[in-house]
């Protein structure tokens, strides 16, 4: 009997063991990341709650993976200079970005020629933490409910003021969408900050601000402000007693200022599956969790797919705030 092999079989056991190779590279690769130090880049200066969470996540997944995650600093142009280099690294897992959600869907509808598309130049891995902006009001203002604050401005012919840390940011928007679907009117007061935004807010020379949470709350807590609802779709952890806009009968009002982890496009997608595996598992940690409210924010998780989801929501909603307000960098 013939111990030869008919060149049709013989053809068909070449090609499987050719796809059998083929498919264990990704898993190999997998296996064997990190086997270097991974760098988390931040586009802003060290101290803020970008550079924080950046730090508390670096510091989990190095235990979580047995490598060493390093924060890099590269602030400048709002963001936009970290968040180009990080674009243009090697798209190999060994550079990630921490970005904040100005930085991937605001940045797009202020600026025509940006030099970065996120979700062209980036993939997604996943959300890490958000701070709910809250609804402030000076506490000698005799308001007490969203629904006294819209009728407060609209019995005024000139409308109310609202307080910003500058024309362009999260907080600006947060509450040109908050006038627009309320219906009232209301004069934009930009600042050089939050600080003294709401240094004039307590004073009472302006009337309002969507402020982050963790900024406000000692302000809130003394009785130097009054806090009339928070942002999210759901109330905060650190002031249950206050509604949401949503309770306060505006619908789909859900906007915080929020953090995630992102690697360049067209990193292996093995790599990217397992960081956010690992990056849901940190947030789950009991030690993270109380690191992250220690700095006024909340946990939160997703998969690459609901951030990009969410990414391409909230690009068309600020670019609509930003037509309609007329909103200029």
């Amino acid at each position: 009997m013939s111990n030869s092999i008919r060149p049709d079989r013989r053809n068909f056991l070449i090609a499987s063991a050719g796809m059998l190779c083929a498919s264990a590279v990704p898993l190999a690769r997998a296996q064997s990341y990190p086997n270097r130090p991974v760098k988390i880049i931040v586009a802003y200066a060290p101290g803020g709650a970008n550079d924080m969470t950046a730090r508390i996540y670096a510091e989990a997944l190095s235990v979580r993976l047995q490598q060493s995650f390093v924060v890099e600093n590269r602030p400048g142009a709002s963001g936009i200079s970290g968040t180009v280099q990080a674009a243009k690294a090697e798209p190999d897992g060994y550079t990630l970005m921490l970005g904040a959600g100005g930085v991937m869907t605001i940045n797009p509808a202020l600026h025509q020629n940006l030099s970065y598309e996120p979700l062209r130049d980036f993939a997604p891995i996943g959300l890490a933490s958000r701070s709910p902006l809250v609804m402030v009001v000076p506490s000698s203002l005799p308001i007490k409910s969203v629904a006294e604050l819209i009728a407060h401005a609209r019995a005024r012919p000139e409308g109310i003021s609202f307080a910003s840390p500058g024309a362009g940011t999260p907080l600006h928007l947060a509450g040109e969408l908050f006038t627009r679907q309320a219906g009232i009117k209301a004069l934009h007061v930009p600042y050089k900050g939050s600080a003294p935004g709401i240094a004039d807010v307590i004073a009472g020379r302006v009337d309002l601000m969507c402020d982050a949470l963790n900024s406000s709350l000692p302000f809130i807590r003394s009785g130097k402000l009054r806090a009339l609802a928070v942002t999210t779709a759901q109330r905060s952890d650190q002031l249950p007693e206050v509604p949401t806009l949503q309770e306060a009968g505006l619908k789909d009002f859900d906007v915080s200022s929020w953090f995630g982890l992102f690697a360049p496009a067209n990193t292996p997608r093995e790599i990217v599956g397992l960081l956010a595996a690992e990056l849901q598992k940190a947030t789950a940690m009991p030690e993270t969790r109380q690191k992250i409210a220690n700095i006024g924010l909340e946990t939160v998780s997703s998969t690459p797919e609901q951030l990009r989801a969410m990414i391409e929501r909230e690009q068309l909603r600020w670019k609509e705030v930003v037509r309609q307000a007329n909103i200029k960098p």
